[in-house]
């Protein structure tokens, strides 16, 4: 059975990294949907959907689209207009040198079933854990922008939503 559990769902990254990825990932069939969950403003959920998908598994994902900030939208569509339907959740780009839109379409075309998120600050969650830290620093900077960045002194290294630790892991690069 099918369960989607929002709360589960992670170099300057060049161009042509990210075009390298793409081209590493083409062995892989494309999905024919994306799944979108934007309901959490920390973070905006996206999964791909594979032909192969069961069809309970389709068609709890098209009952969930029925929701308030959550869609389902052809590969080809999501493809061509990922920047506009991911880049908007970006609140706040602590990673401007980061390809995060790109790396993400690069992880729905080779993880067809597994959720990633782009964060409220251009980051990367693969992990609970990930999911969690989003929603953590939003809450902060809500609070007190100016605190947040005060406190913000974590390194790229250090940073569970760096997308440059996330991607070029997942992208084998």
């Amino acid at each position: 059975m099918f369960v989607f559990a929002r709360a589960f769902f992670v170099v300057p990254l060049a161009a042509l990294l990210v075009s390298a990825a793409l081209s590493h990932a083409a062995w892989a069939a494309d999905p024919v949907e994306v799944f979108i969950d934007g309901r959490d403003p920390a973070f905006l959920v996206v999964q791909g959907v594979a032909a192969d998908a069961s069809d309970q598994a389709f068609s709890e994902m098209e009952g969930y689209a029925t929701l308030d900030g959550v869609s389902m939208v052809a590969w080809n569509q999501f493809r061509e207009n990922a920047e506009s339907l991911l880049g908007a959740h970006i609140v706040k780009n602590e990673y401007p040198g980061a390809s995060i839109v790109l790396g993400v379409v690069a992880l729905v075309k080779k993880y067809p079933g597994r959720p990633f998120a782009i964060t409220w600050n251009g980051g990367l969650a693969v992990a609970f854990q990930d999911y969690q830290h989003a929603v953590e620093t939003y809450r902060a900077y809500l609070d007190n922008a100016q605190t947040y960045e005060q406190r913000r002194l974590e390194t790229a290294q250090s940073d569970p939503l760096n997308p440059q630790n996330q991607l070029a892991a997942l992208l084998d690069r």
